[in-house]
């Protein structure tokens, strides 16, 4: 169960970062047209964060692209502080870095201006789950799923919540039935059906 729960919670995490780089896929496009270019810096040592997955076809930004659109946006938001897509684009560029703690304000920031964006309570939530505060995580799917009934990445996390951060398979059933219910022919979700066995 040890290797299931591990494999379950990188797929939770590939799945969140494909979630998180689609939706600011073209937000990086346009803007990288408009950075100068990053300074270059020697490649990472083999092993290192550059290993690290960020979706199929994806192309992968180094930290100095990263940088410079952390930079950007701050600069914009200096000049349209109630902008919630800027503040999601800061959350998201934090999230793909795997730097939870980082992303949380942002993305709170961005659900007090917009309060009923589902894919940014869903993104809090995993940001949360990956810094232990599996309670909070499950609020937000919850609330989620409120405002966008049957919103696969919320149900989706709340199994993997309680059924492997909390061992509550009994609470992870009836939503994993739901969850294959409305998404038969998803293969992530027959993968964790599968580790769920």
């Amino acid at each position: 169960m040890k290797r299931e729960g591990l494999m379950m919670l990188v797929a939770g995490v590939v799945l969140g970062a494909v979630l998180g780089f689609i939706a600011t896929r073209q937000y990086y496009v346009d803007k990288m047209a408009q950075v100068p270019p990053a300074p270059q810096v020697a490649p990472a040592p083999s092993g290192g964060p550059q290993g690290q997955a960020q979706g199929e076809g994806a192309p992968a930004f180094d930290p100095t692209q990263h940088e410079a659109m952390l930079a950007q946006i701050k600069a914009e938001l200096a000049q349209d502080p109630k902008n919630v897509e800027k503040r999601v684009m800061m959350g998201n560029i934090y999230y793909d870095g795997q730097k939870w703690a980082d992303a949380v304000p942002w993305y709170e920031e961005a659900l007090k201006l917009n309060p009923n964006d589902a894919g940014v309570m869903v993104d809090l939530g995993i940001c949360y789950r990956n810094l232990k505060k599996y309670d909070e995580a499950l609020a937000l799917f919850a609330k989620a799923l409120k405002v966008e009934p049957g919103k696969k990445q919320a149900l989706f996390n709340q199994v993997v919540v309680y059924a492997l951060d909390k061992n509550d398979k009994a609470k992870a059933a009836p939503i994993m039935k739901e969850l294959q219910d409305r998404y038969p022919d998803d293969p992530m979700v027959k993968q964790l059906a599968d580790q769920l066995k």
